[in-house]
């Protein structure tokens, strides 16, 4: 294969994905997908788009295989968050490229990996390759608000996307240590529970010159600054404790002790103050409230009669949800009154004693030897989480090469993504599709 042309194809339609503005809300998918399907039609590939609300559209493409094994479901989303304009160093939706990135929103959260994974199955089928299972391309609409018009909708009404065995979609990645040597391929077999909760405190309004002891915006905020220092306790799942430990040979031999037994690791107070300031390592380690929304109050003169808050937390899978919010109310104390807005169930993860995980181990020894795979706990939600409903081993892995400075641009001003990305994206997802399906 000339994988310069094939770079330069596939940055090209990085370029024009991001271009079509698919910000939810309101999304505006149908765009997205048809993008897609002029594509797919040019190669031959059968595809078909599904609108099951005006403008929320999603695309499947079939590769075909013999059928003697199940199917693989390549897994990506077509909307987008809001941007904030002014914060960036290039227009968000120009496709501009600039010092070998290329700056937009989506080039991470995960227009890039819907590029990577189109261009896999044009590999595959221009090279004519066997399959033994149906590689199947999914393009989804919402996920970025539940996924209520993309991945769930299809689950309930699309009855043959729940034969796949194995499905990949966004979520872990080659993490690169600061001097851009690869750290760990961070594949996420699980993630962590939504437990959005809303809250509201009430008291009597008035003017502003006038300061009185019942004004809700101090009421919420006094016990927002309690709850918000609660420090929740840790809750290791074996699968993070195995993370830490497939880290362990690479760090410094004061440290490796206790990534080798995360558990007494953490006892230790300086370890466990250094290792949770990093946000990644904390949310995989204990359930997290974030503090995302404060409404209260319409005119500098006037004290409301109310005011709102919303709290995102997200739980470790097998937490008591009753129990939490219990500990939440009794800090929050009896004037905040809570309810839950959004939840999602506590789904245990999807095996690695795969033929998909193996594959994953056999690219990592051979391209990058001593770098272990290590499963995570993904501290977000994606679709993933109605495919494991369905009992589809589902890994989030995108085969991009980051920093986790980097990785923290998603949802963030100036999200970009190395173009070699494009490259030695492609060429991981090609290479395991072959091993497991070829």
């Amino acid at each position: 294969m000339d994988w310069d042309q094939l770079l330069n194809e596939a940055t090209h339609h990085l370029q024009e994905y991001i271009r079509i503005e698919t910000v939810n809300p309101p999304g505006n998918e149908i765009e997205g997908a048809r993008f897609f399907k002029k594509i797919f039609d040019g190669e031959a590939i059968p595809c078909q788009i599904y609108e099951p609300s005006p403008g929320r559209g999603s695309l499947l493409a079939t590769l075909k295989g013999d059928g003697s094994k199940r199917p693989i479901l390549l897994l990506s989303h077509i909307d987008v968050v809001p941007v904030e304009k002014e914060g960036w160093e290039a227009p968000p939706f120009a496709g501009v490229i600039k010092d070998g990135y290329l700056y937009g929103r989506g080039t991470l959260d995960c227009k890039s990996l819907g590029i990577a994974e189109m261009m896999a199955l044009l590999i595959l089928k221009r090279q004519e390759v066997k399959l033994k299972r149906d590689i199947l391309f999914f393009a989804a609409a919402d996920e970025e608000t539940g996924g209520r018009w993309g991945v769930q909708w299809a689950m309930e009404n699309l009855p043959f996307l729940k034969e796949p065995e194995y499905a990949l979609n966004e979520g872990g990645q080659i993490i690169l240590s600061d001097n851009g040597v690869p750290d760990r391929y961070a594949v996420s077999s699980g993630q962590k529970v939504i437990f959005q909760l809303q809250l509201k405190t009430r008291g009597t309004s008035g003017h502003g010159s006038m300061p009185h002891p019942d004004n809700p915006n101090v009421k919420l905020i006094h016990g927002l600054e309690t709850l918000t220092r609660w420090e929740t306790p840790y809750r290791i799942l074996p699968m993070v404790k195995e993370y830490f430990y497939k880290m362990a040979p690479k760090q410094p031999s004061y440290e490796r002790g206790f990534f080798e037994d995360i558990e007494k690791g953490l006892n230790d107070p300086s370890f466990s103050i250094w290792l949770t300031s990093n946000p990644i390592y904390n949310a995989m380690l204990r359930n997290t409230i974030s503090l995302t929304i404060l409404q209260g109050g319409s005119k500098a003169n006037v004290i409301p009669s109310d005011a709102t808050a919303t709290l995102d937390c997200r739980l470790i899978p097998g937490t008591d949800k009753k129990e939490f919010l219990k500990e939440i109310k009794r800090r929050l104390g009896d004037e905040i009154e809570v309810e839950v807005i959004a939840e999602s169930d506590s789904l245990p993860p999807s095996s690695l004693d795969t033929d998909l995980y193996r594959a994953i181990q056999k690219f990592a020894s051979e391209n990058d030897p001593g770098c272990p795979v290590v499963p995570s706990l993904l501290p977000g939600a994606t679709d993933s989480r109605f495919l494991r409903e369905c009992g589809i081993i589902t890994y989030d892995f995108c085969p991009f090469r980051v920093t986790e400075k980097e990785s923290m641009r998603v949802h963030g001003n100036n999200e970009r993504i190395d173009l070699e990305n494009l490259r030695s994206g492609t060429k991981m997802l090609v290479e395991i599709i072959k091993e497991v399906a070829a």
